[in-house]
């Protein structure tokens, strides 16, 4: 978990070097977003995931616990009608209750400071009927999450009121894919 949000310099280098296109673009796809869609990206980083989803949702948001990383996110989308970024954690999510029909983190489950009060976030504004999913690298180590890991939390998923929750390895990634 981070202690403090990220500067301005590490956000800028971290939205030129770390892109993660393949991620994102892979978690559009996994979420099978449709045109009527609303669509939240948790830790959405600079964006990428929220423009790939706006091109084929209703609305796309995006929220970052990183103001540098929300006003990148903002100057790159400028151009798209449909999205929104806004500085928030997975821990208060400024939203009403069932306002997503997708809902996902990529590569950021990890910098959640609660986990267990995202999730429970997380659950409360996905829609029923909608999707929650949970895309890390496959890792023993600090940045992502192990096979027991992600099992563990489909089951916590479930157990906060989701119909069902699996795990898919999908390339390097595991995704925990929960459905309301």
């Amino acid at each position: 978990m981070d202690a403090a949000p990220w500067s301005r310099l590490k956000s800028e280098i971290y939205g030129l070097v770390w892109r993660n296109s393949r991620s994102n673009r892979r978690i559009v796809s996994i979420a099978r977003v449709e045109p009527e869609h609303v669509i939240l990206d948790i830790g959405c980083g600079p964006g990428a995931a929220v423009r790939n989803a706006a091109t084929l949702a209703a609305k796309a948001v995006g929220v970052d616990r990183s103001e540098p990383m929300i006003e990148i996110a903002r100057r790159r989308s400028r151009h798209l009608g449909n999205v929104e970024f806004l500085v928030a954690g997975a821990e208060a999510l400024p939203f009403p209750d069932a306002s997503f029909d997708r809902v996902w983190s990529v590569h950021a489950f990890h910098h959640w400071e609660d986990p267990e009060v995202g999730i429970e976030e997380a659950a409360r504004v996905t829609r029923p009927g909608g999707r929650l999913l949970i895309s890390e690298d496959e890792s023993n180590g600090a940045h992502g999450m192990d096979r027991e890991h992600a099992e563990k939390l489909a089951d916590a998923l479930v157990e906060r009121g989701f119909a069902e929750a699996t795990v898919e390895k999908r390339g390097r990634q595991l995704v925990v894919i929960a459905v309301r």
